[in-house]
């Protein structure tokens, strides 16, 4: 967690830098500065445009590119800075980041106002950091500038204390209170509100949270969520410091008596204690209460990692990885209720006589449970169990294939839809039977795969570029001798570790009344033969352990005997705009079966009047067109489309989604652009310059294109987005129906 931060502390640096330098130093480093092989219109414009905020956004508009990381070594190097952060992750890199084409200076020629955006940099910098209304009013005049990108450029110059409007509303849609931030004063309201309730947080927190709740494709804190308590104070020594600045929570020790997988407290040995003390229970999206003692809060995480899950274990250096929403002290009244004082990690229930610790945490930080109720749907901790409708009869005949891919257009449910698939193959029913229920009520399916994947009978992997045999099956991994005389200099040993589908494979192995699933997500991303190797002949049906034609091999590494057992079943998930299956591994297509999953307009969460916008009618004319311009790998998914209910936010997901997707799909080809949105406003096409054209350097057809700017007013009316589908002369198909 902490190095996902370090992008705030760096631009932080940057602007005090800047602060200091003054207006000339500032245009001087701008010139010195690589910005690639294409100069940024901040350069173009001419010194009047480069002001501080203009400088901050066209970096940040820079990160996504191929040469993002090159331009942000070159400020370092030029502003004399600490080492760039990597831009190439997109998780380093949770600030605003501009598309290619959207205008990234404040103002347009001739309507600069350098000055002006000086004072209102200066003053979100400055001690008291507060910006003088009228200042900030009159920003909001300049043509070329709203109160999304004007409040983006302040959270880069200081995201330790500015959240951007956009965050702000997106909070504050959560609350009681609705709020209008078209102002200062709204601006104002707003961020004091929600700093009220992420109280100690700083803004680049509160906007990493906020990012992965709501834009994660996996949101943190759901109906599934679960409250564990940890106390800063272990074995005569106070972690707090530790936990707040590094984003952890730990023990303080291993018990080497203890079974593996448990924990020994300081001052006893009680099995009962001992069998409730397990920190690879906290899973992503559970919440971590920290106190110190029993009367005093200290703050609020929301898990973001678990190092004593897989893969690294039950290790002393292994940490519960957290996302802060509150850090703040909190003094309780609450009398102790028979407390287990030596219990320094458990989970804390209704049921359990650890309630008190919920209770007063609920009173001590009010404000934050309102958010923890509302985005959990008031459900404070769901029973995990599973149901009688688990089927763990010895026999093992699967209604379902033991390799199965589910492949299609990227936002077409793949990834969402493996959850339900493990949990009907482990319980031996079908996909459609548990889709039906899901469409009810989809937390009872999700709580019961989070319980199959903390038993251990469902793992998750990520195939990349850099996936190899070592991480999936077995490799030699250095470690540090730890307890030996020449520790000191840095000796090491080399041991066998075991890679994610050896581990189920073993554990299905051991397990053989009971169904086993690994899922391994963009399985089209990684070299198969280079991962898999000589075990790819293995995971066929006949090759299983049990069957006919049973084979084993002896594993490179370990030397070990190796075969795959009948009850472990592969899930992959294929992007098909990434690379079709006729390109695809052939070793892999004749092993696995092939699921569809294509775009569904009809989705149940897909409005057919958003303010008057059809997003059914939308989406479907789109992809027909896109099937014929490209072809059907290649159409937009309905995720994208998912609980849109505004024109707003139909804008939002068509700048930063769908044209995105667009430009990739057809190579910045605009004409075929511009006909998949049915020829409407957004993509402006030009006639080229005329003495070009008289000098013979282009011909006539040799167009120009632009996006609508950010601010443009067709961007919010309706009718734009209707004439997608119902095109001006248009008829048959869905574009003649509303």
């Amino acid at each position: 967690m902490k190095e996902l931060h370090y992008w705030a502390h760096w631009f932080h640096q940057l602007a005090q830098r800047i602060d200091t330098g003054g207006e000339s130093w500032l245009v001087e480093k701008a010139h010195e500065v690589d910005w690639g092989p294409k100069s940024p219109f901040l350069l173009q414009a001419g010194k009047e445009a480069i002001d501080p905020l203009s400088f901050l956004y066209t970096l940040a508009q820079r990160a996504p590119m191929g040469i993002g990381q090159t331009v942000y070594d070159s400020v370092a190097s030029c502003f004399e800075l600490d080492t760039a952060p990597d831009v190439r992750n997109p998780e380093f890199r949770i600030f605003p980041q501009p598309i290619a084409i959207a205008a990234a200076v404040f103002g347009k020629q001739g309507a600069f106002n350098r000055s002006l955006y000086w004072g209102l940099f200066r003053q979100s910098i400055g001690d008291t950091r507060r910006i003088n209304s009228s200042v900030f009013d009159d920003a909001l005049e300049v043509p070329m500038v709203g109160m999304k990108k004007l409040t983006h450029a302040l959270f880069l110059a200081n995201p330790l204390s500015y959240v951007p409007s956009d965050v702000l509303k997106t909070i504050l849609d959560y609350q009681d209170e609705p709020y209008s931030i078209e102002d200062h004063n709204g601006f104002t309201r707003a961020l004091d509100k929600v700093k009220e309730t992420y109280l100690g947080c700083h803004a680049y927190e509160i906007n990493w949270f906020i990012w992965n709740q709501f834009s994660s494709s996996d949101p943190l804190i759901n109906k599934g969520s679960r409250f564990f308590h940890v106390t800063t104070k272990q074995g005569g020594f106070e972690y707090w410091d530790n936990f707040l600045q590094d984003y952890i929570v730990f023990t303080d020790r291993v018990g080497p008596n203890v079974a593996p997988g448990t924990w020994r407290t300081p001052t006893t040995n009680s099995d009962s204690i001992n069998a409730d003390y397990r920190l690879d229970q906290p899973t992503r999206g559970d919440i971590i209460l920290v106190r110190t003692g029993t009367s005093k809060g200290r703050a609020i995480g929301v898990v973001y990692q678990n190092d004593y899950s897989e893969p690294k274990g039950f290790n002393e250096d292994s940490r519960i990885h957290v996302s802060w929403i509150n850090k703040s002290d909190a003094a309780f009244s609450v009398e102790d209720a028979g407390v287990p004082h030596v219990r320094k990690f458990s989970e804390t229930r209704p049921s359990a006589t650890t309630n008190y610790t919920l209770a007063a945490f609920r009173t001590g930080y009010p404000d934050t449970f309102k958010v923890i109720d509302r985005l959990s749907g008031q459900t404070i901790t769901p029973e995990s169990s599973l149901d009688d409708t688990t089927n763990t009869e010895s026999s093992l005949d699967s209604i379902h294939d033991l390799n199965q891919i589910l492949f299609g257009p990227p936002g077409t449910s793949k990834t969402w839809n493996t959850v339900t698939v493990a949990v009907a193959i482990i319980e031996n029913r079908s996909v459609r039977e548990l889709k039906t229920i899901a469409e009810q009520d989809r937390q009872s399916i999700k709580n019961k795969f989070d319980a199959y994947r903390d038993s251990g009978r469902i793992s998750m992997v990520t195939f990349h570029q850099n996936t190899t045999y070592e991480d999936f099956i077995e490799g030699i991994r250095p470690e540090l001798q730890e307890g030996d005389s020449n520790a000191e200099s840095g000796d090491i040993r080399y041991r066998v570790s075991r890679g994610i589908f050896r581990k189920i494979a073993m554990r299905a192995e051991d397990d053989p009344a009971n169904r086993y699933v690994l899922i391994i997500d963009e399985i089209n991303r990684g070299n198969i033969a280079r991962i898999f190797g000589e075990l790819i002949t293995l995971i066929e049906d006949s090759k299983r352990i049990g069957e006919e034609d049973e084979a084993r091999i002896r594993l490179l590494v370990s030397k070990e005997e190796f075969g795959v057992p009948s009850n472990l079943h592969l899930v992959g998930t294929m992007n098909t705009a990434d690379r079709s299956i006729a390109l695809l591994d052939t070793a892999l297509r004749r092993r696995f079966t092939f699921v569809e999953m294509m775009p569904d307009p009809n989705h149940a969460l897909i409005s057919s009047d958003a303010e008057g916008v059809n997003c059914r009618l939308l989406l479907q004319s789109m992809n027909r067109r896109i099937a014929v311009l490209l072809d059907r790998e290649h159409q937009v998914g309905h995720t994208y489309f998912l609980r849109i209910t505004t024109v707003e936010r139909l804008k939002e997901i068509f700048l930063s989604r769908v044209l995105p997707l667009l430009q990739e799909y057809f190579y910045e080809d605009w004409e075929k652009i511009r006909a998949v949105l049915g020829e409407n406003r957004f993509i402006q096409r030009s006639d080229p310059p005329q003495e070009l054209v008289a000098k013979g350097l282009v011909d006539q057809s040799h167009a120009v294109f632009e996006v609508l700017p950010e601010e443009n007013d067709s961007w919010l009316d309706p009718q734009e987005y209707r004439s997608i589908y119902k095109p001006a002369g248009g008829g048959g198909g869905p574009e003649g129906s509303d």
